[in-house]
């Protein structure tokens, strides 16, 4: 049992509690409050620090790039429609341990197949710490990775072989989704179509890799068809607050990183119409994704100062990195936030790292675990 008291504890939904204690029971939040007690518990004195919950990082592909970033277990492009793939099988502990993402606060990551595929198979939610893949699983089947962006190109068109353009790879997304319905328990057995039930039932988001306003219309017009598709429009750096769709709740969006040096895209992000958008009711998320993935640890919290840098609330954007990805992918009653009966996944912070460069990691917990004074992870194959 562990008690931490006494911190400012942020709880990810907006909410700020002074002078507030957590008690950790089994891994999980058991109560929060002013003047908490329990016998024999290990006390945590997190008086004048910030108390957050671990941060979410979606449509990551670390944990599954190897040792140098050579073993590549993520690039299936033998086929640009792939929804049967499962992320899981090309997760590796040992990678995700090495990259040691809870330095900056980060405790559940959201792994994508790389862009390329106008389907590129299924996302898994893990932990950024433990001993084996399926300790570190949160939700398996989380979202559907798919793609409209220029990167579904690349791969295909020196073979000439389609998608060469946005309107291949909007037509072979639509046509697999086609296809998907017309599959019945009666059909000969189909991997592509069986994996994409899910979809077409609203049960497994659909993220769509889209980063231009010309790009998200497309999107969303190929998919006008099938009503029960959860849309995530991700990339989205030309996402503003006219786009209904995401504030009315009709789908999600989860913005790319705005630090990466090497792309113009987000050059232009409309910082204070999004922060509106989210404001408003619409579910806004940071990603640190795109075309291409930021390899760092620091990726997203450096995204997060720069939202707030450009005028964003903090506690807006501490909900854009923990509660609102953890919605987004299904998780929200696990992770992303701090409430009873959520796994005790937080950081404690000497300030509060959105608004301050001078914040510092004082403890990072994982279930409980304080991960800056456990014993070492043994790495079992580098």
């Amino acid at each position: 049992m562990l008690l931490i008291k006494n911190g400012c504890v942020h709880d990810g939904r907006g909410q700020v509690l002074p002078q507030c204690d957590v008690l950790v029971e089994n891994g999980l939040v058991k109560a929060v409050g002013p003047g908490l007690s329990a016998e024999g518990a290990e006390v945590f004195d997190a008086a004048g620090k910030q108390v957050l919950p671990g941060f979410v990082s979606t449509m990551t592909i670390q944990g599954a790039t190897g040792p140098g970033w050579h073993d590549d277990d993520l690039g299936e492009f033998s086929d640009p429609v792939t929804p049967e793939l499962s992320v899981v099988y090309a997760f590796d502990q040992d990678n995700m341990n090495f990259q040691e993402q809870w330095l900056y606060g980060v405790t559940s990551v959201g792994v994508v197949p790389k862009p390329g595929n106008v389907l590129g198979g299924q996302m898994a939610v893990f932990k950024t710490c433990g001993r084996s893949p399926y300790e570190m699983l949160v939700r398996e089947r989380a979202a559907m990775a798919a793609s409209v962006s220029a990167a579904t190109k690349k791969p295909y068109a020196p073979r000439n072989a389609a998608p060469m353009t946005r309107m291949g790879a909007v037509s072979l997304l639509v046509a697999a989704l086609k296809k998907a319905e017309r599959y019945t328990e009666c059909s000969d057995y189909d991997p592509k179509c069986e994996a994409l039930q899910p979809v077409l039932r609203g049960e497994m988001p659909l993220f769509v890799n889209a980063l231009n306003r010309a790009q998200m219309d497309a999107a969303e017009m190929a998919l006008r068809d099938f009503p029960n598709v959860r849309l995530v429009l991700t990339g989205a750096y030309g996402l503003d607050e006219t786009r209904e769709s995401v504030r009315s709740g009709r789908c999600a969006a989860l913005i790319g990183d705005v630090t990466e040096a090497g792309t113009q895209l987000n050059a232009n992000v409309d910082y204070a119409g999004i922060g509106r958008l989210a404001q408003a009711g619409g579910l806004v998320g940071l990603c640190c994704g795109g075309d291409s993935f930021a390899g760092g640890k620091e990726s997203l919290l450096w995204n997060a100062i720069q939202w707030h840098k450009n005028g964003v609330p903090a506690e807006q954007v501490l909900r854009m990195i923990t509660s609102a990805p953890a919605e987004i992918l299904g998780v929200g009653c696990a992770v992303g936030s701090i409430a009873p009966g959520l796994h005790a996944d937080l950081s404690v912070w000497s300030a509060n790292p959105i608004e301050t460069y001078t914040a510092r990691l004082e403890a990072v917990f994982l279930q409980g675990e304080n991960l800056l004074t456990r014993k070492e992870v043994r790495k079992s194959c580098w």
